[in-house]
């Protein structure tokens, strides 16, 4: 999505182009409002380079920035930035269509319609009919071996499951492997009645007649570790820089004054003997429990847990889990292992005794005796006697599994081998491959099939499409199918032609018919668009030409292509991801504004307008202009504005003055004489303000009131000071003749 344009350079009248401050971010619908020669179409053209990837071989050296959603767009990657944009303009039309007679470009590259093109559709429908027969056939056939070989799988993998009663699950998926197995060589699968006999035996054993291997016990003890840990720790003593010698001479006094801090913390008198606490006293206590002690409490505390973790708690084994050969010298060695045990701890309880006595006195150094000798060694060591014992055990338990397993495995398949051999498993994989390559064959010459016959379709088809799309469009537009499309050859290829209702060549159409078929050529042309929800559409001035009367349909055309309302909701939402629509004519902007959705995060207004003779700008659309409901009030702001303007020849000013001024002389004498298309503003304005002052009036503004006269209004000073006068005359002759009507006009601003 566009969010706006960040700058322009070198591009006509946006030589220098900056956007304002305060210039509102595109919406969803965007109007853009200036008259001829302000810079519309050359705004378009920059949203066409976007279309097109680069730059109009016509046009370049210039430089560009959009901000969009998905980053900053420029002229060096607008090829790749991934943005569907469509452009209609004067650039479109020179473009497409061809309006001396020539055939046009066409919208898409279409065929002729042809009674031969018809027969040879119908004859490769029937040939498509015999080829989805045929694989159908095929694949039958392949299906039908496939499922009994299916069946026939299942049956066996239950019968195996029930001889070698098998506990573990068994069905054709299982089955399926042991069968690729013994396709590797049948001979060395096969068993004799003798092998195969015992290895039932073997594979129907209950496991519950062996001894399942019991685990080892791996002795390890972080004893001596902890010990030596100790030594440094219980020697510590907190630096307390207040301690009271009686307290830490006295232990148990000093626990029971601690507790009783706690115990007192807020009140004011002893709990025990109802005397008054001194303030002085309890600071001392205070001081003597310092958050050092407290600390390093808190670490023998850690310490403490530790060294109680370190116990290994040894439980002995059931003798009757080791296999009877071992079992007499599993007791000896189980036994070993309780006593080891039980002395490990014991040293283990004398250092955690330790560890009390120096919680119970934090600021008394104790020295640690010598770890007993023997205890952590012994209870390794019977670890490792009785560990070599259950391996033994194991060996055997692991052994029987294995020759069980084996022999599950070796009966599985020599079932396995018996089925295929039964079944000539090699000969229907044979007959699988011919059906399959059978069908790929039948679907590659279907979708050749496929192929050639919706191109022969599309070639009948979508030029007759999209002609009629075309001139139901441009009868629309026009009132009436005066000139028409039609489907011409042309060097092996369609192309539209324009010609009249009696089928001769259209030539010297009028600019206003110019417009209705290059518009309704680019709408028909926007159908092309797949994605259309994802498409950007900008549409420079589409009632150029056209008279007041045809845009009411233009209108209701843009409402239609562009715009749909929400189901269930009176709110409108773009069928496009957004849509630019620039005018010169307010009453169709007017008209636009009506149409689509609403609200000011989906709708911008914007203005474009010629601030010197060579440059314009791009802006939001003042308030106080926007608000008009009609050109006529519009034109009548301008006017009042030059009026009130301290510096009249402001070239700002001046700008849209001749302009205005003349349109809005050319509607009021109009409202005074509506004399048909007959009448002109000169012989109008003779009529209401006498032909002397008519003159002076409309010289000036004739003069000044076309886009290529432009630069007069900055050359010509003789004239400059004519423009005033002449709007001075027009507002005094109204507010002399007609005051009511100047009274409304104004109470309109």
């Amino acid at each position: 999505m566009l969010k706006g344009i960040k700058k322009i350079k070198g591009l006509g009248v946006y030589g220098e182009y900056s956007p304002p401050a305060g210039l509102a971010e595109f919406g969803i619908k965007n109007l853009i409002y200036g008259w001829n020669y302000s810079g519309k179409t050359t705004l378009s053209r920059l949203f066409a380079h976007l279309e097109r990837g680069d730059f109009d071989p016509d046009i370049a050296g210039y430089n560009f920035a959009f901000d969009t959603d998905t980053g900053s767009v420029t002229e060096g990657n607008a090829k790749t930035c991934g943005h569907l944009v469509r452009v209609f303009n004067t650039d479109f039309v020179h473009a497409n269509l061809n309006f001396t007679g020539s055939p046009s470009r066409p919208i898409l590259l279409l065929g002729a319609e042809s009674e031969e093109i018809q027969k040879e559709i119908a004859r490769l429908a029937a040939m498509r009919g015999r080829v989805i027969q045929g694989v159908a056939n095929q694949q039958k056939a392949a299906s039908a071996e496939v499922d009994a070989l299916a069946d026939a799988k299942k049956t066996t993998a239950a019968g195996t499951k029930t001889v070698l009663s098998l506990t573990e699950i068994y069905t054709a998926t299982q089955m399926e492997k042991d069968l690729q197995t013994v396709s590797l060589g049948f001979e060395q699968y096969k068993l004799t009645p003798e092998q195969l006999e015992a290895d039932t035996k073997l594979a129907r054993t209950s496991n519950q007649d062996a001894l399942p291997p019991v685990p080892k016990v791996n002795a390890k003890s972080q004893l001596a570790q902890l010990w030596a840990e100790a030594g440094p720790l219980l020697a510590k003593t907190p630096d307390v820089a207040n301690a009271i010698q009686y307290l830490t001479e006295s232990p148990p006094i000093a626990n029971w004054v601690e507790r009783g801090l706690e115990l007192h913390a807020h009140k004011e008198n002893c709990e025990f003997c109802g005397n008054k606490l001194a303030a002085e006293r309890l600071d001392a206590l205070m001081a003597h429990f310092s958050k050092v002690q407290a600390d390093f409490k808190s670490e023998l505390q850690g310490f403490l847990g530790n060294v109680s973790a370190a116990r290994v708690g040894f439980a002995k084994f059931n003798p009757l889990q080791i296999s009877g050969q071992f079992r007499e010298k599993f007791v000896v060695a189980n036994d070993a292992m309780q006593a080891a045990s039980h002395a490990h701890d014991g040293v283990v309880a004398m250092l955690a005794a330790e560890v009390e006595a120096k919680i119970g006195s934090p600021l008394l150094s104790r020295t640690m005796p010598a770890i007993p000798e023997g205890a952590v060694d012994s209870w390794i060591q019977a670890g490792v006697d009785i560990d070599a014992v259950i391996a033994e055990h194991n060996q055997i338990a692991d052994h029987f599994k294995v020759e069980k397993a084996n022999a599950i495995k070796r009966a599985k398949w020599h079932y396995a081998l018996e089925f295929a051999q039964e079944h000539e498993i090699d000969e229907g994989a044979k007959k699988q491959t011919i059906w399959k390559a059978r069908v790929q064959k039948l679907n590659a010459l279907g979708e050749a099939i496929d192929k050639a016959k919706l191109d022969l379709e599309a070639q009948i088809s979508q030029a007759q499409k999209g002609r009629e799309e075309i001139n139901r469009r441009i009868e629309t537009l026009l009132g009436s199918d005066s000139v028409q499309i039609a489907v011409t050859k042309v060097g092996g290829e369609d192309r539209f032609k324009l010609v009249r209702r009696d089928g001769s060549t259209a030539k010297r159409l009028s600019e206003g018919e110019k417009t209705a078929i290059a518009f309704a050529f680019f709408l028909t042309k926007l159908q092309e668009i797949k994605e259309f929800d994802k498409a950007i559409v900008f549409i420079d001035d589409p009632i150029s030409s056209l008279d007041s009367n045809h845009i009411f349909q233009v209108n209701a055309i843009i409402k239609d292509v562009f715009f749909e309302q929400i189901a269930g909701s009176d709110e409108w939402k773009s069928k496009c991801r957004q849509v630019f629509l620039s005018t010169h004519n307010f009453e169709f902007f007017s008209l636009l504004r009506e149409i689509g959705p609403k609200g000011k995060n989906k709708v911008r207004n914007y203005l474009v307008k010629r601030v010197s003779p060579a440059a314009s700008t791009f802006m939001n659309m003042p308030d106080s202009l926007a608000k008009y409901s009609s050109e006529y009030h519009l034109l009548f702001s301008v006017l009042d504005e030059f009026q009130k303007a301290p510096d009249k020849t402001d070239f700002k000013v001046l700008m849209q003055i001749p302009n205005a001024v003349r349109r809005f002389v050319e509607l009021y004498t109009y409202s005074k004489y509506p004399d048909g298309i007959k009448g002109s503003v000169d012989a109008r304005a003779d009529r209401l303000f006498g032909a002397e002052k008519s003159k002076r009036i409309l010289k000036v503004l004739h003069h000044f009131s076309h886009g290529n006269n432009i630069e007069r209004i900055a050359t010509n000073s003789d004239l400059m000071c004519d423009i005033e006068t002449a709007v001075q005359e027009v507002v005094d002759w109204i507010e002399k003749e007609d005051p009511m009507h100047l009274e409304a006009l104004r109470a309109s601003l």
